[in-house]
């Protein structure tokens, strides 16, 4: 089972989690870390708890990192905590531009493997973006 950690800016990654829920039941919550970091959070500091809900969440099948905006904080602390459980070889990596179809798909297909997982919300992310009108 893939684990899904979430790392943005606060208050995002709250409101994910319950969006989640209450989409697809509390069952989610085993396999879902959320990290809302604040302005004043720094990578240095932050980055040893998101590592530790990677090695958490990886032991079964691997951890996918959802953050916000590539660059901005919460991606640099989401990017420092993957490489350095990849240096310890847990099997673990990071999208950007989490979106709630995004998590969704996510969440839906955190059984299949990481790679399939990452593919899957991915490609809800990008799907999920459409003009309607």
């Amino acid at each position: 089972m893939t684990g899904i950690v979430i790392v943005v800016h606060a208050p995002l990654g709250e409101a994910m989690s319950e969006m989640a829920r209450h989409v697809l039941g509390d069952s989610v919550a085993d396999t879902l870390a959320v990290h809302d970091i604040l302005p004043e959070d720094q990578p240095e500091e932050r980055s040893p708890s998101v590592l530790a809900d990677i090695r958490r969440l990886a032991r079964d099948g691997g951890a996918l990192v959802l953050t916000d905006l590539v660059g901005a904080t919460p991606a640099n602390i989401a990017k420092r905590a993957v490489a350095q459980a990849q240096a310890e070889g847990l099997t673990c990596c990071v999208l950007a531009g989490l979106n709630t179809p995004m998590l969704l798909r996510a969440l839906t297909y955190r059984g299949l493997s990481l790679a399939e997982t990452r593919e899957k919300a991915l490609a809800g992310g990008v799907q999920g973006c459409l003009r309607v009108d």
